[in-house]
Parts: structure tokens; C-alpha cells; sequence
């Protein structure tokens, strides 16, 4: 698709001359749109794979983001937020519905979506009766939701509107009405990745030889940026074309609207630019953990720390981009008319034998996400240290727009914006990647944090134990404590259990 008024490079650059620190200065350029009425805009942008332990503010040595730290000074920073999920799939649809992912069950990697009972449980149906509604994610995992919430929408940018190369089928506008039976049958099988007797012989060999060609150019083009590659979300993209992407999305907004971002950075591959490839490599290291018995990488610990490296460059690197980003929401005049929220959909592990995501385990950094709201024309930072989840988003988002708080939710209203700090609540995330989605959980790993403390319970065949740890007096989770049956364990475990018989009923029979 073409997005109407783009901001120009030249006219843009001509701006993002005003200094970063001038944020806190009122806007001295007309606001791009009039608006309206008093109703704020709400954006809310998502990066993939962001974990808050790789953040300075949160406790992260390094400092990785440095402009996104700037603009939290005058936001309102959550210290104890969580996802519900561990990968995008579910991460995202919980972020999205408000749901656990036992209750909506997008549950694998794959292109299924909400289940029908939910699916008008989200996001953007709560909000398109006073909003407008843009939708963009540059993941086509995360793209299934927008795709299933089509008719919600009054604007769906194409995951691969702002990258170098188009690889996916279900992006052309002959399959929009059937997008996400395109993306698993024709782009996952017959054109670009099949193999076997699903695949076709003539058109995915031809179709990738295609694009082999369309990414040599594009390498050799643009070597000199990314030393490790160009970014890549299977679609080959700039950051600064990203950056520029998101810019020309909010260009000449409707008042009001409601606008989901969900970028790739940084997901893996972790691409850093040239500029700051080796920012990293001297200076302070992670401390080893031992290899998990249910890790499935199982990489040597050099490994998790190069990794870990060029992740936290890759951070600093789309930070550098993302700066004229956030000069954009100031002069703009949006800063003074919308909620901007970043967060994510899931962190990210290099430790335990995993890097990554794709793993059955869950600790503090793969589930810890970060959470930074800004209300419209706030100065003046302020901190949430309550335990708060990715399912307390969508009541938040009703409660902005005026809304009741939808009867479906499992979340609850944000402490901060109308909501009530609870010292004893209870925080599940979850994978279940290998189970079914219309089956009791029997393959699954479930986490429940309460108080300062965290039960996981791994539950597959052949392998059903607990980890217990004391988050306060052991951060890193190196001491399982579960062995030790402390009494608060065991009022632990019998509290999950007992949810997760209640959420298995359903499905048992």
C-alpha cells in the first residue's frame, strides 16, 4: 500500500535538527493535524525480542538505549512488568486480547490466530468505534493477528512495506481477504520455504532463485553498514528505513487514533551497524549459569556471550534511529495529544545453554519486558514497582478511551492510570508451543510469580518437576529452592495447579 502524506527526508532532516533535549521544551512547530476533539491518540510501538534486563534503567550495566532512557525521564516507567508468553505468537495475542494464552489459545508457531470465541476479544475492536485504527507489524507471526482483525482496521500497512526485498505472498493485494491460508500454504510451502511433496518443484526453486538474486544486490549494496549482515526479518531491511517507515505512518494521523507498531528489532538476527559493531566487546561480561537439562541449544558459554553482545549492539543501533523517532512525537505535537507506550512481546535468554527464544525454559530475562508509557504532555518521570503483566494493557487502553473494562479480560488496569497496586498478586507466563490448542496443557511450562518469588512447573513427558527461586534474594535464579519445600512453595504450586486443572477442563473432553 502507498501511505498518504509522507513526510519527505529532506523536510524531516530540516527538523530533527531541534535537540533530543529540547523534549521537555513546548513544541515550537505547528502541530501537523488540527484536532479535534479532546479524545488522545494512543500509539503503541512493540519491539520484538526486548528484554528489560538488557536495559541500564532496569539494572543492565550497559547502556544500550541511551535516547529511549532520555525519554523515559518523562514517562511513567514500569520496573516489574511481565509477558504472558514467551514467543511472539502468544506473547502477542495477550498483549492484544488481555488474555492468557490458555484462554485464547494461540499457543504455537504457526498462522491458526485467536480462537473464534475470542476473537473479537482484542485491541482493536474495543477501540474502532472511537478511533482510527492502524495496524503494522514488520513480523509476520504477530502480522496473523492484524490479518484476523482486518475488519477493525481502517489502515493495515504490509509487513513489508518499509524492507529492501518482498518475499511474502499473503502481502499482495490479490490474497487479501484470504492472507493467512496464503502465508501457510503458498509462502510457507509451494513458492519459498517447502519441502516434500507439498512443495513445488518449478516455482519454489524459481521463486528462490529470485530472491537469492534480489539479496546478493542488496548485500553488496550495502556491506559496508552491517558488518554481520543486513538486518533481517526474513525480509531484508535498513533500521534507518524502519525508523523512516514508522515516521511517514504517523504523518497526518486522524485525531483520534489508535496505532499498533510491532517492529522487528531486535530480534535475532542481532545486526548491528557498522558504528557500533564491537561497541561491546570490552568491559564487563554475564556471569555464567549452568547449562538447563531442558535446553535444547545447549551453546557453550562463549557463544551466549558473543550473542549477548551483538544483541545489546543491535539495541544501540536501532536506539541511534530511533532517536529521530522520538524528536518526530515532539515537534509533531503528538506528544501532547497521545499515550506512546513501548514495550514488548517477550525478552530474550543467552544463558542456561539458550539463545533466544526457542526454548521450553522461562527466567526472568525471557519473560521480563520492558513497559514505558507516556501520557499526553507528561514532564516528569514517575515509577511503578508493582508486579504488573502484558494482560493489564487492553483495560488500560478501555480506560483511556473512556471505556468500561471489558468483562473478558484476565488483566487489570495499570497502577498509574486508575489502577490499584496489589503486593499479592499473582503473574502466570507460559509456553506450550508443543501442545495442542485444542487440548488440555500436558506439554507446557508454566510460571507463576508472586511476591517476590517464582514457581516454574515443567510439564512434558517424561520430564514433570518444579524450580522455585527467591527473586529478592537470588536475582540471577541460580538456587532452586523447590527441594527445600519452603511453605511458600507449596502454596505456590497448589495455587497453579489448581489453575491449571480449572483451564484443562474445558478441553479434557
Amino acid at each position: 500500500m502507498k501511505l498518504k502524506n509522507k513526510i519527505s527526508r529532506r523536510d524531516f532532516l530540516k527538523v530533527s535538527s531541534l535537540a533530543f533535549s529540547s523534549l521537555l521544551a513546548p513544541p515550537i512547530i505547528k502541530p501537523i493535524s488540527e484536532f479535534l476533539d479532546d479524545t488522545p491518540n494512543i500509539i503503541i510501538l512493540v519491539f520484538d525480542a526486548w528484554s528489560a534486563n538488557h536495559m541500564q534503567m532496569y539494572g543492565y550495566p550497559r547502556l544500550t538505549m541511551p535516547n529511549l532512557e532520555q525519554f523515559a525521564q518523562k514517562a511513567t516507567v514500569f520496573h516489574k512488568h511481565y509477558s504472558a508468553g514467551t514467543f511472539t505468537v502468544p506473547g502477542t495475542a495477550s498483549l492484544l486480547t488481555g488474555l492468557y494464552p490458555w484462554s485464547h489459545r494461540a499457543l504455537n508457531l504457526g498462522y491458526s490466530g485467536i480462537i473464534k470465541e475470542h476473537a473479537a476479544h482484542q485491541a482493536f475492536a474495543l477501540l474502532e468505534d472511537t478511533h482510527s485504527i492502524y495496524g503494522y507489524s514488520q513480523n509476520r507471526y504477530a502480522d496473523v493477528f492484524l490479518n484476523q482483525s482486518e475488519k477493525y482496521l481502517n489502515t493495515h500497512i504490509s509487513s513489508g512495506e518499509f524492507s529492501l526485498e518482498r518475499r511474502y505472498l499473503y502481502n499482495w493485494p490479490l490474497f487479501k481477504n484470504d492472507a493467512n491460508m496464503v502465508l501457510e500454504s503458498f509462502a510457507e510451502n509451494i513458492f519459498q520455504f517447502g519441502y516434500g511433496r507439498d512443495a513445488s518443484l518449478f516455482f519454489g526453486s524459481a521463486f528462490r532463485l529470485w530472491k537469492l538474486r534480489e539479496r546478493v544486490i542488496n548485500t553488496y549494496q550495502y556491506d559496508d553498514l552491517y558488518p554481520l549482515g543486513i538486518p533481517d526479518s526474513t525480509e531484508q531491511f535498513l533500521l534507518s528505513d524502519l525508523a523512516d517507515g514508522l515516521i511517514s505512518i504517523l504523518d497526518g494521523l486522524e485525531k483520534p487514533s489508535f496505532v499498533y507498531l510491532h517492529v522487528y528489532p531486535p530480534h535475532d538476527p542481532y545486526r548491528p551497524a557498522k558504528k557500533f559493531f564491537g561497541e561491546f566487546s570490552k568491559g564487563w561480561q554475564p556471569k555464567k549459569k549452568p547449562i538447563h537439562p531442558l535446553a535444547e541449544e545447549k551453546a557453550p558459554f562463549g557463544d551466549l556471550v558473543k550473542q549477548g553482545q551483538y544483541y545489546d549492539e543491535f539495541l544501540l543501533s536501532w536506539d541511534e534511529e530511533l532517536k529521530r523517532f522520538l524528536e518526530y512525537l515532539e515537534y509533531s505535537g503528538l506528544f501532547e495529544n497521545s499515550y506512546i507506550m513501548f514495550t514488548s512481546d517477550h525478552g530474550e535468554l543467552f544463558e542456561r545453554g539458550e539463545i533466544g527464544h526457542d526454548t521450553p525454559l522461562i527466567f526472568e530475562n525471557l519473560i521480563h519486558v520492558p513497559l514505558i508509557i507516556s501520557k499526553p504532555g507528561q514532564i516528569e518521570r514517575e515509577d511503578v514497582n508493582a508486579y504488573t503483566s502484558s494482560l493489564d494493557v487492553v483495560p488500560t487502553l478501555a480506560a483511556w478511551a473512556g471505556k468500561p473494562i471489558p468483562t473478558w479480560v484476565e488483566g487489570k488496569l495499570l497502577p498509574g492510570f486508575g489502577g490499584i497496586e496489589d503486593p499479592e498478586r499473582s503473574i502466570f507466563a507460559m509456553d506450550a508451543k508443543q501442545n495442542s490448542s485444542f487440548a488440555p496443557l500436558t506439554q507446557a511450562t508454566i510460571s507463576l510469580t508472586r511476591m517476590k518469588h517464582r514457581l516454574t512447573y515443567y510439564n512434558y513427558p517424561g520430564n514433570q518437576h518444579f524450580e522455585f527461586y527467591d527473586l529478592s534474594e537470588d536475582p540471577d535464579e541460580l538456587e532452586d529452592l523447590y527441594p527445600t519445600m519452603p511453605s511458600v512453595a507449596k502454596r505456590m504450586r497448589d495455587e497453579l495447579l489448581q489453575k491449571l486443572s480449572e483451564v484443562n477442563r474445558k478441553y479434557e473432553n
